[in-house]
């Protein structure tokens, strides 16, 4: 009797490994090779719930994982992207699409011998690979990703211990079998426990499609496997969902809630379903799942055919589950004033390309409330001078522009948190651009709080203008205030047109013309008197800031084309 050593389970560990990365390389390739593909699949959702749940079949086949298709639709309803009832649809058609992969492992890494063309595919995808054009070094990742996936599959399949040479471990296994209702949840267990521990219920799935060819455990208690994977693989979304907000929370309690009730009927009817995909198998020519021979394609088709049976049930139900989560998991009460990240969480990262949807959500809003600080500038102008209310304005102002450095560096974060080797080139370079825009956001908020400090300093020293002043001051703010108005209605498209930032240049064009007459007008005027120092110094500062935030709005806008 040959003896299984350490050796032998940190290969059977590795493989398990090597099964991972794959399948982590051919998501990863896939998603850059859909790039702008993927993010109109996924503008689909808003349609209805039948649109919604097609998106969530086609988005996971593409994705080949569950898990990261529910961290993407979690981390949406966190940015407010899509409503929880439109998660709801997109969450049931990914567990239909995550079926896909399992058809793939079953298909090609035990009905057919793919390992003989793990080298040559690797071979053919060197070039790809190291090509300079990013389509092509996707298409290679995604080839090199299914070469080592298979690779992976075919070391695990060889270094699964056989139980033959350990009559007694055999026989636990199965004794273990035999107990009715009593393994059905035992296994279920297993697979559920294993899922969360690996957070892949395709790795999962194919551990439980070994144990079956390998003879260790029945055709049922391997389903009973796969209803176990199909909670455990809740896990990962409710782990990113802990730290965001409340619609995320529920549409993970909703991803979780959806496969428990799967799991319940599917329990319910065990064996008069079992025996129901026995038979579709023997039509269906894949012959019957009890032999050894068959049991892969027999398991693929118990998972498919749950997954579609609920979907079909329980489509028509989302209104029920979003009432649902929404008691399990309350709105808070309490809402905090300050300025925080709305649309972004470092914990729930989608996929590289999907998660700068998000970054331009909260970009935009940043600019919102920059926007909101220069309101505060044109009030305070108009307070009388030294009033409380003037220094309540100065204040907020102070505020905004502290928290809108703690955003800059949140939003700058979040993007340096996203893999580049995620991102296909042409992402990579929207995502450079988002990091300058923040960039130049955050230079608009301090030149306001500059206003706002020019305006502070000038009631302190009791400084007055004269009406001309403030009616110039006056006329500088609200040329300033129409270029952050088209910045902000510009940052809403998706491109920006030429004609677009055409009107943003002649804005820029109208300041700086506006701010050279009253330079030049301070001149001529400071030549005869010299005792107002202070009063033209203040005067020429509000000027000089406006026409600093004219020009950082060219700045934003420029990212964008």
């Amino acid at each position: 009797m040959s003896s299984y050593s350490l050796i032998d389970f940190l290969t059977l560990v590795g493989s398990i490994g090597l099964f991972l990365y794959g399948m982590k390389l051919m998501s990863e390739g896939l998603q850059k090779i859909a790039g702008d593909s993927l993010r109109n699949v996924l503008a689909a959702m808003t349609n209805n719930r039948f649109t919604g749940m097609l998106t969530g079949i086609v988005v996971t086949a593409l994705v080949q994982s569950s898990s990261a298709t529910t961290v993407m639709i979690v981390s949406f309803v966190n940015a407010g992207l899509i409503t929880l009832a439109e998660s709801m649809a997109v969450i049931m058609g990914a567990n239909v699409g995550t079926t896909a992969t399992t058809w793939i492992i079953a298909v090609f890494g035990f009905k057919f011998n793919i390992a003989t063309y793990v080298l040559p595919l690797i071979a053919i995808s060197l070039p790809f690979f190291n090509s300079s054009h990013s389509k092509r070094n996707s298409w290679g990742e995604f080839i090199i990703g299914f070469a080592l996936l298979f690779l992976g599959l075919e070391v695990l399949k060889q270094s699964v211990p056989d139980l033959s040479s350990y009559p007694a471990a055999l026989q636990f296994m199965r004794d273990y079998s035999s107990m009715g209702y009593g393994s059905i949840f035992l296994f279920l267990l297993i697979g559920m426990v294993l899922t969360m521990i690996v957070q892949a219920s395709s790795a999962a799935f194919t551990i439980a499609l070994l144990m079956c060819t390998n003879g260790w455990i029945s055709f049922e208690m391997g389903c009973a496997f796969i209803l176990g994977a199909k909670i455990g693989t809740c896990i990962t979304p409710l782990l990113a969902s802990l730290s965001a907000n409340t619609m995320a929370k529920r549409a993970a309690m909703g991803h979780l809630s959806y496969n428990i009730v799967c799991a319940f009927w599917a329990l319910a009817l065990y064996y008069p379903f079992c025996d129901f995909i026995t038979w579709l198998c023997c039509h269906l020519g894949f012959g019957d799942p009890h032999d050894i021979k068959n049991v892969s394609m027999g398991m693929t088709m118990y998972h498919t055919t749950v997954s579609v049976v609920h979907v079909c049930l329980m489509i028509g139900f989302t209104k029920q589950y979003v009432k649902l989560v929404s008691r399990l998991i309350p709105e808070k009460q309490a809402k905090d004033e300050a300025f925080k990240l709305q649309y972004l969480d470092k914990g729930l990262i989608a996929s590289g390309e999907l998660s700068l949807l998000q970054v331009r959500k909260e970009a935009h809003r940043y600019a919102e409330e920059v926007y909101k600080m220069f309101g505060h500038i044109r009030t305070m102008m108009n307070e009388p001078l030294g009033s409380e209310k003037q220094l309540e304005l100065y204040m907020k102002v102070k505020k905004l522009e502290q928290d809108s450095d703690v955003a800059e560096n949140e939003i700058a974060n979040f993007l340096n948190q996203i893999n580049p080797k995620s991102l296909s080139y042409e992402s990579e370079l929207l995502s450079r651009r988002l990091y300058k825009m923040v960039d130049e956001l955050e230079s608009i908020a301090d030149s306001i709080f500059h206003l706002a400090c020019t305006l502070k300093e000038k009631s302190e020293q009791r400084v007055y203008f004269t009406d001309k002043e403030r009616s110039n001051v006056g006329k500088m703010i609200s040329l300033t205030d129409a270029a952050l108005v088209h910045m902000l209605k510009c940052m809403e498209k998706e491109e920006l047109p030429e004609s677009s930032l055409m009107k943003a240049y002649n804005y820029e064009d109208e300041i700086n013309n506006f701010r050279a007459q009253l330079r030049n007008d301070l001149l001529e005027r400071t030549d005869t008197n010299k005792d107002l120092y202070l009063q033209t110094t203040y005067y020429m500062d509000l000027v000089n800031e406006c026409e600093k935030v004219g020009d950082y709005v060219i700045n934003v806008l420029t990212t964008m084309s």
